[in-house]
């Protein structure tokens, strides 16, 4: 995955905090409000952009299950620690509103250079779930999936979306 999609899907993780921002007037009222309203609507639909484009472009791969743990709770960490302070700030001052926009830019270069983009309260909502898989050579990635269950042993057909990360292709409707 390009560097610019995992910025686009930055933006798109951080959508909620963006619609906060705005209705919070973090960074003040006018512009800055529509800005962030903007800038919401703009990463709600990044989603929806940027996989059809992994889908088109990468080919699956047969992924070998050797282990796998759900992960769903990651994204809840991710909202926690990051988005509950963040709505919480209220910049007055431009001083405030500069740290707050630094502070931002700081979440999102961590963000995109530890590969965190499948770390998304936008794809949870969309019904996808994080599972920790170990493959055969011992790696440990995430597999993002609509599987609500993953046994050991299971082969499944995924994208790569990144050193560490796999997205499931397809799977078979009968299979839970």
């Amino acid at each position: 995955m390009t560097a610019f999609a995992q910025i686009l899907l930055f933006l798109s993780s951080y959508a909620p905090l963006f619609a906060v921002f705005a209705l919070l007037d973090s960074f003040g009222r006018g512009w800055p409000s529509v800005a962030c309203v903007v800038t919401a609507a703009v990463g709600c639909l990044m989603p929806l952009i940027v996989l059809p484009l992994v889908k088109k472009k990468v080919t699956p791969l047969p992924l070998h299950v050797v282990t796998s743990q759900l992960r769903d709770g990651d994204a809840l960490a991710y909202v926690a620690t990051y988005l509950v302070p963040f709505a919480a700030i209220a910049a007055t001052t431009p001083r405030e509103r500069l740290a707050l926009g630094l502070f931002f830019l700081m979440l999102a270069v961590i963000y995109v250079r530890s590969e965190l983009f499948y770390i998304n309260p936008l794809l949870a909502l969309a019904g996808l779930r994080l599972f920790q898989v170990t493959t055969p050579k011992g790696a440990s990635v995430v597999l993002i999936t609509r599987r609500r269950f993953l046994a050991s042993g299971t082969e499944v057909s995924a994208r790569r979306l990144g050193d560490y990360a796999y997205w499931e292709a397809k799977r078979d409707q009968h299979q839970q």
